[in-house]
Parts: structure tokens; C-alpha cells; sequence
């Protein structure tokens, strides 16, 4: 597929910040478990990625101790919508809707979901990390060696603070670099975007429904990255290679901001 619009992401990390801080994200041990035997887990490929980011955010919950090990959720779609689609997704006696536009990775539709996982205990009240990332090497050059050093920094930090918004936010414009520069080489970054997407939704999440100037970057490359997989998936049939399932977890999650195992990033 063509390149569409990459040097745009860059100009505009580039134009927008010298990126010496960042954030995060939850690569858990994830095994694969049905939902319920009797029907297809998923019934399109927009319900699986709808399912890979309410899993990742169900993933970050898990690491910052709010959910025990085995814990699922299963996603169908509902109805369309004008202008996108409504889904349903239940978790034990739990059913959030999402509803999205023209594409499933926007952050502020998966704002409920976000608040309940990282709920503290039973009730309404979220608590925040106000740990920032104290710094690191500038990634303007999106360089796959720059970007593998900060993704092991970065990781070991969100591993000590998964309820810091700020390390959330640096996530997703780490996972956006990466989903950029695996672009260019026409690989599935669908994947890259649903990580983007839980983290921003984490991270509104935990600040009020609110960005700072790092997730408002973010938020802005994750739009453009969208796009470019809605004009490849317009072109070419995509086979969805996500998590197969609803997510389940193992004794101990581990923390990964891009992940270099267990999720798939095929080449078209």
C-alpha cells in the first residue's frame, strides 16, 4: 500500500515537542479463552479490534491491581449508528456501549469503560500518579534503534507507575512513532492503534477526561494514522490479526509499550 501522509506524523511530533519524555503501555501474558462456547467470539473484524483495546485497557487495569487474574469480556456489535457503529461490551454482570464514528480508535468513546476498570474498588473515585517521565532521547527521527531504547525505558517506568496519565500519554506518541515507521514498510499497524487508543482512554481517564499537550499530540497523530488504515482498508482485505479472544491474564502481567511479542504485526 502507499505511503499516505507519514511525513505529516513526523513533521507534526517534529513541529510539536523535542521528545525527551514519554509514556506507555500494557503488553500483558495474555492467553486466549472463549467467552461462551456456543457462538463466535466475534461476528466482523471491527469487533475484534473493539475488543483489542477495551482488553488492553482491561490489561492496564490488571497491572495497577484492580482486576484479578481470568477476568473477560465479550464484544458484539449492536447496531449502525449514522455516521459509525455501536457496540456492547460485557464484563461479568457489567455492559458498556461504545459508539464510534468512522473508525473504532477514538479514545473518548471508550471513557466509561476506562473510568470503571480503573475505578478504585467499588467506587466512583479514580486515583492518579502525578509521576512524569523525567526524560529519555529525542525520537523526532522515529528510528527503529531510538525507538526499541525508549520502548525498554519507558516500560520499566510505567511497570512502577501504571496509574501516571503523563506516562500514558508518552505511550501513545511512542506507539505512534512505531506505528509510522512499520508503516513504511507496509506492515499491519492496527494493532499499534488499538494500544494508542487504551492508553489515551486510560489516560482521560485518570486526568478528568482531560489531555495535556502530550495527549493532545497523540490524539492528533492517532487521527492520522486512522485515516491512513481507512483508505488501505478501502484497497486491500485485511485479515484482523489481534488477540483472538477475550483477554485472560497470567500470575504476573507484564508491561510493554510496543509489543515485540504476542501481537502479530503482518506484513499485507
Amino acid at each position: 500500500m502507499k505511503r499516505i501522509a507519514l511525513a505529516t506524523v513526523f513533521a507534526a511530533i517534529a513541529c510539536s515537542m523535542a521528545f525527551a519524555k514519554s509514556g506507555t503501555f500494557s503488553s500483558l501474558s495474555a492467553s486466549v479463552t472463549a467467552f461462551n462456547q456456543r457462538t463466535p467470539l466475534y461476528t466482523t473484524d471491527q469487533e475484534r479490534l473493539v475488543s483489542a483495546i477495551a482488553g488492553s485497557i482491561l490489561n492496564i487495569a490488571a497491572f495497577a491491581d484492580r482486576f484479578e487474574p481470568g477476568d473477560s469480556f465479550q464484544v458484539r456489535n449492536v447496531t449502525r449508528v449514522a455516521g459509525g457503529a455501536k457496540y456492547s461490551l460485557r464484563r461479568r454482570a457489567e455492559i458498556f456501549t461504545v459508539q464510534v464514528g468512522t473508525h473504532v480508535w477514538t479514545p473518548k468513546a471508550y471513557g466509561k469503560l476506562a473510568r470503571s476498570f480503573m475505578a478504585d474498588g467499588a467506587g466512583l473515585s479514580i486515583s492518579e500518579d502525578p509521576t512524569t517521565d523525567p526524560g529519555g532521547a529525542a525520537l523526532e527521527d522515529g528510528a527503529g534503534v531510538a525507538i526499541a531504547r525508549e520502548n525498554a525505558r519507558l516500560s520499566r517506568l510505567l511497570q512502577a507507575h501504571p496509574r501516571a496519565s503523563a506516562l500514558h500519554e508518552r505511550a501513545a506518541v511512542l506507539l505512534a512513532l512505531a506505528a509510522a515507521d512499520r508503516a513504511t514498510g507496509e506492515a499491519d499497524i492496527r494493532p499499534l492503534l488499538c494500544r494508542m487508543t487504551a492508553h489515551l482512554a486510560v489516560a482521560r481517564a485518570l486526568r478528568g477526561d482531560r489531555l495535556s499537550a502530550d495527549g493532545q499530540l497523540a490524539e492528533r497523530l492517532l487521527a492520522q494514522l486512522s485515516d491512513r488504515e481507512l483508505t488501505v482498508a478501502r484497497t486491500a482485505q485485511l485479515e484482523a490479526r489481534l488477540l483472538d479472544g477475550p483477554v485472560t491474564f497470567g500470575d504476573r502481567p507484564t508491561l510493554e509499550i510496543v509489543p515485540t511479542d504476542g501481537v502479530p504485526v503482518a506484513q499485507r
